[in-house]
């Protein structure tokens, strides 16, 4: 347990770094591409991202692990980002952001989360069938490109913000994991 916690702490720091360096970049597509660093490290180092878990697990017993790692993912993300923001002199505003995040209605911020979901899923399965960062940037790039909404990422942009909770980081939980078994399960089929 002590393992996971710590992995899944890492793991929201990198992907915080990678929220960082996406609003400090002022072109999206770079700042994209600089983003996919942190999915990229926590890849290479075996981290625990839910995001990047959700997709393999297959028994209600792994869903403890999956709370510990969002807990510690979220705690982690939150307090880099609020802490940058405010501390770091960086120009980190996110206000007009999460705006946008929070006013997306309900069936959009799942749809978007869904996406982010199905991108997560190929991202880490392409590093774990090929080990190239290209099959990790490339998903990457193509979901924060598209808007879609990856929990973890968007939390890290409302602490930014100061804003610690709003209903739809529940919607993009469920959405990242529902993309994301969709995507394992219809790989796994194709596969047989």
């Amino acid at each position: 347990m002590k393992r996971l916690i710590l992995d899944s702490i890492f793991a929201g720091l990198m992907i915080g770094f990678g929220c960082i360096v996406y609003i400090i970049v002022p072109d999206h597509t770079i700042g994209s591409f600089l983003f996919g660093f942190g999915l990229l490290t926590v890849v290479i180092q075996q981290k625990k991202l839910f995001t990047g878990m959700v997709g393999y697990a297959n028994s209600w017993l792994q869903v403890r692990d999956l709370a510990v790692a969002i807990a510690g993912n979220l705690f982690a993300i939150g307090l880099l980002c609020w802490a940058f923001a405010r501390f770091s002199g960086l120009a980190l505003d996110t206000e007009a952001l999460a705006d946008a995040k929070f006013s997306e209605p309900w069936y959009a911020a799942l749809l978007r989360a869904i996406g982010c979901g199905v991108m997560m899923f190929l991202a880490v399965d392409g590093w774990r069938k090929t080990s190239k960062a290209i099959a990790v940037l490339m998903p990457v790039m193509i979901f924060i490109l598209c808007g879609f909404d990856h929990c973890i990422a968007n939390y890290g942009y409302m602490a930014m913000a100061g804003r610690f909770f709003h209903p739809n980081l529940l919607i993009w939980i469920a959405g990242n994991a529902i993309g994301s078994q969709l995507m394992s399960r219809i790989g796994g089929h194709l596969s047989k």
